[in-house]
């Protein structure tokens, strides 16, 4: 399978490649860094630089890498993994509503066949964060599940060498 992994360099995106290229799979890894690149190239992903919050080219990144799959790990988190306050989440929460928008319209447009969300329950308010941050973060979770189970709904992702689905 061709499969293109958005949020490669992350956390869960590097040790995912790995196991998709050891299975043999050809994947294109994004990241937004372009500093990341020799990692994902060390783990023998195709590494792509573009931004996710960015439509235009990243369905350009993604059309290019014509994959038949297309698996959404994108986030921002603080990079030694503590979440502090309502600030540390804002820019992955802005992933998972625009982010998701984009990588779904892009993977449509690319013809892929499937894609595939990681995602979590935020369940109950704890530590420094907070309730109102916590809501923000849950209501960025479930935006990202209803966009792709809308897709799912439509036949997008199915159906997309007939579709053209656009910036918004």
């Amino acid at each position: 399978m061709r499969i293109f992994v958005a949020g490669a360099s992350g956390t869960i995106g590097i040790p995912l490649v790995r196991a998709l290229v050891a299975a043999g799979h050809q994947v294109t890894a994004l990241t937004r860094s372009p500093g990341k690149q020799s990692e994902l190239r060390a783990v023998r992903a195709t590494p792509v630089v573009a931004d996710a919050l960015d439509c235009e080219t990243l369905i350009a990144a993604v059309v290019a890498a014509r994959p038949t799959h297309v698996i959404h790990q994108l986030t921002a988190l603080p990079k030694d993994g503590t979440v502090r306050g309502p600030k540390d989440l804002e820019a992955t929460n802005r992933l998972r509503i625009e982010g998701t928008r984009n990588l779904i319209d892009a993977a449509i447009q690319a013809g892929a066949r499937r894609f595939l969300v990681g995602s979590f329950a935020l369940l109950s308010p704890r530590g420094p964060v907070g309730a109102e941050s916590e809501n923000e973060a849950a209501a960025a979770v479930r935006s990202m599940e209803t966009q792709v189970m809308e897709a799912t709904k439509r036949g997008s992702i199915e159906v997309s060498a007939a579709m053209r689905a656009g910036c918004r």
